[in-house]
């Protein structure tokens, strides 16, 4: 069954805006195949935030879907929710962050399309304000890094997702926020799109 390889810190103001730092080649953590939730045919979803009592960010991103060769097959909007309270207690405690960033419904899929490996705007709006826009050329580690360090370390599949690492701009989302998310390639042409509600 397929699952998410996602690249953390990918982006240098992100890494700065959270207080981390860059890392000297791509690192991982992987989201499970119940982490995912998938969109209707025009990008409609839901975000599951779990808990609303706890702080939850949205981190848009482009995620990239693996063919049988191993290689990019298609790509998608994606929002990556992080429980920042989770996630916060386990750097304190020593513990692994899966509560924080693996749960169910954390990993939430747009429309999809065919690759394109030309660099691609990525954009996430809530209630209307965008909150965060970023071009995929000022990745740290491009697509091709990406899956260099993954095929020399761990076992990729066919269908498995990578998730790319988000920019700057990410922010805390509550119940019955609408959040929206696309991603534009290189002529300007709407190719993914994501319409989620936050619920419990």
């Amino acid at each position: 069954m397929a699952i998410g390889w996602a690249c953390f810190r990918n982006y240098v103001e992100h890494a700065e805006e959270i207080g981390g730092d860059v890392t000297d080649y791509p690192r991982f953590f992987i989201m499970p195949h119940s982490s995912h939730s998938y969109s209707d045919e025009v990008g409609n979803n839901w975000i599951k935030l779990m808990d609303d009592n706890e702080h939850i960010d949205h981190e848009v991103e482009l995620v990239i879907k693996l063919g049988d060769d191993l290689l990019p097959e298609s790509m998608c909007i994606g929002c990556d929710s992080t429980n920042r309270t989770r996630q916060g207690l386990a750097k304190e405690k020593g513990w692994p962050w899966t509560e924080g960033k693996s749960f169910r419904g954390s990993a939430v899929l747009g429309t999809w399309t065919d690759w394109d490996s030309g660099v691609l705007e990525i954009c996430l709006s809530v209630n209307g304000e965008i909150r965060q826009l970023a071009k995929t050329d000022l990745m740290v580690h491009g697509v091709e890094s990406l899956l260099f360090h993954l095929n020399e370390w761990y076992g990729l599949s066919s269908g498995d997702y990578i998730w790319t690492g988000t920019p700057k701009g990410v922010g805390r989302m509550f119940v019955g926020d609408q959040v929206n998310a696309w991603m534009k390639n290189s002529d300007g042409n709407i190719v993914s799109r994501l319409n989620a509600k936050c619920i419990n």
